[in-house]
């Protein structure tokens, strides 16, 4: 069969791919950007009709995998948010396969099925996934939970989590998840291409619900580390978090995710579930490779050098004023005494500590942080030449003040060019 898949830079689209050419169906992917090694073609949601029709020539079979979760301001200014995305885009699509008489496998996302979707995001997706549905062909549209798989963006956030030894529980001790593993998912798909139904489906697909603390210990077993130690984080403080900063983000749990967790979690009814084994022990199937282990461990040294460079810039600030004689003392030696003196030592004092606050607080808006690091190195190569011209002889201090500057330059740099990785 021929086979173009929607959003093959993503997990789910990239892994699509693999899986059904290996099954030897012949398969093409598109994306915004080129992906390498694979038979790839460009398209983006605001092409027309009649520009995805001519892409369509031959194809028997459309999968839309295409999706954001969040969508930031440089997207909504490319007219790339979740309208055009998952809305829009996705309709004309749909239209020109109505067209060309070829079927389509729509992925959309658990809560997009009910009638009222409790975000942005699933209410973007239903409109698309409805209007799928309204067709006189038969499609398919899959409501997957959130997908488990090594590719997979929430997956590495959460395993970052769980390779923590003191391990924050952010959604509850007993609350079951919505979670389908990455091959569970490959398998219902390739089941309705081999046995395509008659008329249109619509199907939520979760594995055996397991809770988060359940997820993270098997998580911990998948990348081959010890126990761990679980702190139960209060929902109240969850919320009231993300009431002061609504785009507050902590790897996988931001507003939407939780917002959408929770409303899985108050569910009366129950749900068909579609895998009888959980998705964290389908994922156990296939232990974590060295390489995710790696990556796993370089984002933990991002966030460990993110912590220390900012605890050093307020500890910074806090001893200037603190030992204010010593600081005054100090900056006596070149020169500056009295209210002048006191002024500059405040000020440079306050400073520090500003600039270690919003480094933390860059965590959360990259741009931000890009600046502070920036404005960091600035104000320490700004510290060193003056110290260099007029107490040269602090190159051979004992406490090294001037020496030590060069390896907080070096931590600055890297979390610049590292920045926040995903």
């Amino acid at each position: 069969m021929n086979i173009l898949i929607v959003g093959v830079s993503g997990f789910i689209g990239q892994h699509l791919y693999h899986a059904l050419s290996q099954d030897g169906h012949s398969v093409i992917g598109c994306s915004r950007h080129e992906i390498s090694n694979i038979n790839w073609i460009k398209f983006n949601f605001k092409q027309n009709q009649n520009e995805w029709e001519q892409q369509l020539q031959a194809i028997d079979l459309v999968i839309n995998t295409a999706g954001i979760y969040q969508q930031s301001n440089q997207l909504m200014s490319n007219q790339e948010g979740f309208s055009q995305v998952h809305d829009l885009g996705p309709k004309r699509l749909f239209d020109a396969c109505r067209n060309c008489h070829i079927k389509v496998i729509q992925i959309s996302a658990i809560g997009a099925e009910q009638n009222k979707p409790v975000t942005e995001f699933l209410q973007s997706k239903r409109n698309a996934d409805q209007y799928l549905l309204t067709h006189p062909l038969p499609n398919v549209v899959l409501y997957p939970g959130i997908v488990l798989g090594e590719k997979g963006k929430t997956t590495r956030q959460l395993s970052l989590l769980a390779s923590l030894y003191c391990i924050p529980l952010v959604f509850g001790r007993q609350k079951k998840l919505p979670l389908i593993s990455i091959y569970q998912l490959t398998e219902v798909i390739k089941e309705f291409i081999n046995n395509w139904p008659e008329t249109s489906v619509a199907k939520v697909l979760i594995a055996k619900p397991e809770t988060m603390k359940n997820l993270l210990i098997n998580l911990r077993r998948w990348m081959n580390l010890g126990k761990g130690f679980f702190i139960v984080i209060p929902e109240q403080l969850t919320r009231l978090a993300f009431y002061f900063f609504p785009k507050l983000s902590f790897g996988a749990f931001n507003k939407q995710s939780v917002a959408m967790l929770a409303d899985y979690s108050n569910k009366t009814t129950p749900m068909e579930i579609s895998a009888q084994e959980s998705a964290s022990d389908s994922l156990l199937k296939y232990r974590a490779t060295k390489g995710f282990k790696q990556n796993i461990q370089i984002k933990i040294l991002f966030f460990l050098n993110l912590l220390v460079l900012g605890v050093i810039w307020i500890v910074s600030g806090l001893s200037s004023i603190i030992s204010i004689e010593q600081s005054r003392e100090l900056i006596s030696l070149i020169g500056i005494n009295g209210n002048l003196g006191d002024a500059i030592i405040i000020t440079a004092a306050v400073g520090d500590i500003f600039l270690g606050l919003l480094l933390w607080l860059g965590l959360w808006y990259q741009r931000l942080m890009k600046w502070i690091i920036y404005t960091q190195i600035g104000v320490m190569i700004t510290y060193s030449i003056i110290l260099s011209i007029a107490l040269p002889i602090f190159w051979l201090h004992p406490f090294a003040p001037i020496i030590k500057n060069l390896a907080v330059l070096i931590l600055s740099m890297y979390l610049l060019i590292e920045k926040n990785p995903k």
